[in-house]
């Protein structure tokens, strides 16, 4: 079976951008999904002066992880219009292993917000940013109005439209096709 990486943009415990990754994995228990935490790693904001003798063992790690792994999906929140600076953080932290860091894999992209966008400008930024980190993506997913369409107690969305966009997101990146080449009839319900 594939390895998956799934990893959130948030160290934000209450994160809705993890809720939303959370139950993309929760969901998907038939994939062997590594639903890899950074929160509880010590991760300096990212410095010059820090190299060549420091790299954090939390982004090594991720960097094997995601070299091991059939693709990463990745769920980033929105702060002001761009991706966090945590995920910046992390992505100059990976940088510095491998300029392509994503080392050609495939690329699931998600976001939510409580807006009704759900943080799809930061979403179209990393997508065009994607390929010059040696990423390749298959599809992006935003879910808007996160309180509207999300419950937190069953950790799940609960619109069923969104749950059919993220499914066919989903199935694009597991059968590593871009998602326009994905019919609705092709989606495996329920993934």
């Amino acid at each position: 079976m594939k390895k998956i990486i799934a990893f959130s943009g948030s160290n934000n415990p209450a994160s809705i951008n993890g809720q939303l990754l959370h139950s993309l994995v929760k969901s998907n228990y038939q994939f062997d999904i590594d639903h890899v935490d950074l929160t509880n790693q010590e991760i300096p904001i990212f410095s010059q002066g820090f190299l060549p003798n420091f790299i954090p063992e939390g982004i090594v790690d991720l960097h094997k992880k995601i070299g091991e792994s059939y693709g990463v999906v990745l769920a980033s929140p929105e702060h002001n219009g761009l991706p966090s600076a945590y995920l910046k953080n992390i992505i100059d932290w990976l940088s510095v292993i491998e300029h392509q860091f994503f080392q050609g894999k495939p690329v699931l992209l998600l976001s939510s917000s409580p807006g009704e966008t759900g943080a799809s400008s930061q979403l179209h930024l990393l997508s065009n940013l994607l390929p010059y980190w040696g990423g390749k993506l298959m599809a992006s997913y935003s879910l808007g109005s996160f309180y509207e369409n999300f419950s937190e107690e069953e950790v799940r969305i609960t619109n069923p439209k969104e749950q059919e966009k993220l499914a066919r997101a989903f199935h694009a990146f597991v059968r590593n096709r871009p998602i326009s080449s994905i019919k609705n009839s092709d989606v495996v319900k329920g993934y």
